[in-house]
């Protein structure tokens, strides 16, 4: 048993390593995107390149002596506490529902920072319970194989590498996104449009162009234009048909759902209306 959760640490290492690489990148190209661990500690953006410097080198020193199976006990007890960390960070951020990502493991530039139409625009990310549970994993790893060393020899056995499979496995599970996706436009491909809704209304500038422009009307619109998806809430106490209208699509580098907020004032007639109250109901009208 300690050579299977030999091999499922070095896995978990391997994770840290590509987390921390990612971070180090970032740093150096100067491509943070402020995600929400950085936003709860209230990290400045002009500092948030150092702190991803500090934490990405971090993680990679972890994680080679995890690999390495240098001193496993104190690799394992340092990758124990990075995933405890990590794990009351991104519930934190999860519970508050701060914006921004967990920013784990991101090559790219944040997409989402602007549209030709002009207004606020932002990507919708959001950290979710799957990479909760993947630094929980990484704490539990952590306290196996500083509990339980299983050495260098440990490569040597067959149970290793089954563990090492197993954990990547999983890993790759709490890691990839599951949701099956329409392979063009890479939209939802069950129920688009209530998905949409939802992920619109528990979004930053949803809640903000709520408080500024606010309050919504009864009536929700929604129209489809071509990969695009636009929700029109009417503001109430106008007489001019003002409402504000957030344009949502996949159309950003890598598949990220971007979200452009404008006010408009009167309605575009091929807006179909539903009921805001029943979600479940609302459906794409092409």
């Amino acid at each position: 048993m300690p050579i299977f959760l030999a091999g499922c640490a070095v896995s978990c290492g391997a994770l840290l390593v590509l987390a921390g690489s990612s971070k180090v990148y970032r740093a150096a190209r100067r491509m943070d995107g402020h995600s929400a661990i950085w936003r709860a500690l209230r990290v400045p953006r002009r500092l948030v390149s150092t702190a991803e410097l500090a934490v990405g080198g971090l993680e990679c020193l972890t994680g080679a002596t995890v690999c390495a199976r240098i001193y496993p006990v104190a690799a394992g007890a340092a990758m124990a506490l990075l995933g405890a960390a990590f794990c009351v960070l991104l519930g934190y951020v999860r519970v508050k529902r701060v914006p921004g990502g967990c920013g784990c493991v991101s090559w790219r530039r944040p997409a989402g920072t602007g549209h030709p139409a002009g207004g606020r625009a932002a990507t919708a990310q959001t950290a979710t319970w799957r990479v909760v549970a993947r630094a929980g994993m990484l704490s539990v790893a952590g306290i196996a194989d500083a509990l339980a060393p299983g050495g260098t020899i440990a490569y040597r056995q067959a149970w290793f590498y089954a563990g090492g499979l197993t954990a990547a496995l999983v890993l790759t599970l709490l890691t990839t996104h599951v949701l099956v996706r329409t392979p063009v436009c890479h939209r939802p491909l069950w129920r688009p449009a209530r998905a949409l809704l939802r992920a619109l209304t528990g979004h930053e500038v949803f809640e903000a162009m709520a408080s500024a422009a606010g309050p919504f009307g009864s009536d929700v619109r929604h129209r489809r234009a071509g990969c695009a998806d636009e929700f029109c809430f009417p503001v109430a106490g106008y007489d001019d048909g003002r409402s504000v209208v957030f344009y949502m699509s996949y159309g950003a580098p890598g598949g990220s759902l971007t979200i452009h907020a404008s006010v408009r004032g009167n309605l575009a007639p091929d807006f179909a209306v539903r009921d805001p109250n029943n979600r479940a109901s609302l459906t794409v009208f092409r």
